[in-house]
C-alpha cells in the first residue's frame, strides 16, 4: 500500500494581525489622555465679562503646560485666551473712551431730561438734607409766613443744582393720643421744628434770605398715621446751588463755643409766630422766651475760655447788650396792651443787638455782612 506523501508545508510568512475593530485591537476601546480642566475653564470663565480676565491667565497657563503633561484641549486653550483677551481689550476700550466722555455726555443729558438725579416723589418722601421743589409752588395764597404746603407732589432734585427749598429736619409729633386740632398741631410742629434748624445750620447769621415752613399731617388718630413732621427751609427765587447744611468742623474751637453760647437767643428770636403784632398773648409769650434766651447767651459768652485777645472785649460787650435787651423783653412781657408792649418794646431805641454782634463775629473771624460792598460778606 502505497503511503502518500505528506502534504508541503505553506511558505512561512509573517503572522497575520488580528483584525481591528471600530474600538481598537479585539474590539477595546483606545484609551486617550485626559482632557485640561485649565483650557475648559479659560473657555468658560472668559465668555462671563467679569471674570474675562481670569480666563485669559488660565488659558495662557494651559497653553504653557498641555505639551508636557501630555493633556488634550489645546484648542479650547486657545479658544479660551481668544475670547478672554477679546474681552479684556474692549472693556478696557470702553472704559477709557466712556470716562472721558461721561461729564459731557451727562451735562447734555440734563439739558434734554431736566436735573441730574431728580424724580418725582411726595412730602412724606423726603428726609433731613433733601433738596426739592414743590408741584404746587412753596407757600399757599394765604397769608401768614409759616402756612403748610397742601400739595404733597414734590420733586426730589441734587443740592449743587438749582432748588427752590430743603428739608433741614424731621421729628414725630407727641404724644400717642390723637391729635385733631390743626392749631395745636402746627404749635408743636412749629416748636419742634426751631432747634432742628440750629442742629442743621449753627451758624443762622450766614443763611441766605430764606422762609421757614414745614409740612405736618392735619389730624392724627390714636391707632396709628403719619405722625412725622418734616420741616425746610425755601424762596421762591430759589436756594442758592449748594446745600445749606453746615459743617462744624469748619469753624476752630474759639468760634464753635460762640456759636453754641448764642444759641439760645437765636432760637428765641426765631420761635416768633408771625402773630405777635395782632395777637398781645403771642407777643408777650415771645417777649418772655427771648429774654430768657438772651439772658442765657449772655451767660454762656462769658464762660468762654481761650478765647483769641482781639475777641475778648467785643465778645464781652455783646454779652453786656444781651442782658440789657432780656430787661427790656421782660418788661414788654407784662404789658397789659399791644400799644404798651410796642412802648416797652422800643424803650431804648434799638431792638436787637447786630451791631454788638458784628463786632464779635468779626474778632473771631466769622463771616459777616460788609456795608462797604452793598451786603457782601468778608471774613474777619
Amino acid at each position: 500500500m502505497t503511503v502518500p506523501p505528506p502534504p508541503s508545508p505553506e511558505p512561512a510568512g509573517p503572522p497575520s494581525s488580528p483584525a481591528v475593530g471600530p474600538y481598537g485591537p479585539g474590539g477595546g476601546r483606545v484609551p486617550q489622555p485626559p482632557l485640561s480642566g485649565l483650557a475648559v475653564a479659560s473657555l468658560v470663565l472668559s465668555s462671563l465679562v467679569c471674570l474675562a480676565p481670569l480666563g485669559l491667565v488660565l488659558g495662557i497657563v494651559a497653553l504653557v503646560r498641555i505639551p508636557g503633561n501630555g493633556r488634550r484641549g489645546k484648542g479650547i486653550a486657545v479658544a479660551g485666551t481668544a475670547v478672554g483677551g477679546a474681552v479684556v481689550a474692549l472693556a478696557t476700550l470702553l472704559l477709557v473712551v466712556g470716562g472721558a466722555r461721561f461729564d459731557t455726555w451727562t451735562e447734555e443729558a440734563e439739558g434734554l431730561i431736566g436735573a441730574r438725579d431728580a424724580k418725582a416723589a411726595t412730602l412724606v418722601d423726603l428726609k433731613a438734607g433733601d433738596c426739592f421743589a414743590p408741584a404746587g409752588g412753596l407757600f399757599s395764597g394765604r397769608e401768614g409766613e409759616h402756612e403748610r404746603m397742601t400739595d404733597p407732589s414734590v420733586e426730589i432734585m441734587p443740592c449743587d443744582g438749582p432748588h427752590p427749598a430743603q428739608v433741614y429736619g424731621t421729628f414725630r409729633l407727641k404724644g400717642d393720643h390723637a391729635v385733631s386740632d390743626p392749631a395745636a398741631i402746627a404749635a408743636q410742629a412749629f416748636e419742634g421744628c426751631v432747634p432742628l434748624l440750629h442742629d442743621f445750620a449753627p451758624d443762622t447769621w450766614v443763611l441766605p434770605a430764606v422762609d421757614f415752613s414745614s409740612y405736618y399731617p392735619e389730624s392724627v388718630s390714636a391707632t396709628g398715621g403719619d405722625r412725622t413732621v418734616r420741616c425746610w427751609l425755601g424762596a421762591e427765587a430759589g436756594l442758592p446751588e449748594a446745600s445749606l447744611r453746615q459743617d462744624p468742623g469748619a469753624w476752630d474751637a474759639g468760634q464753635r463755643a460762640y456759636l453754641k453760647a448764642m444759641r439760645p437767643s437765636s432760637e428765641a428770636w426765631f420761635s416768633a409766630s408771625g402773630e405777635e403784632e395782632t395777637d398781645l398773648a403771642a407777643a408777650t409769650a415771645w417777649a418772655g422766651r427771648l429774654a430768657r434766651g438772651e439772658a442765657e447767651s449772655a451767660s454762656l459768652l462769658r464762660e468762654i475760655d481761650g478765647l483769641p485777645e482781639r475777641a475778648r472785649g467785643p465778645v464781652v460787650a455783646l454779652a453786656n447788650r444781651l442782658d440789657a435787651l432780656a430787661g427790656v423783653r421782660r418788661s414788654a412781657s407784662r404789658a397789659p396792651t399791644l400799644a404798651e408792649f410796642d412802648k416797652r418794646w422800643d424803650n431804648d431805641g434799638d431792638e436787637d443787638a447786630s451791631g454788638e454782634e458784628w463786632e464779635a463775629r468779626l474778632a473771631l473771624g466769622l463771616p459777616v455782612e460788609d456795608e462797604e460792598e452793598d451786603g457782601g460778606e468778608q471774613q474777619g
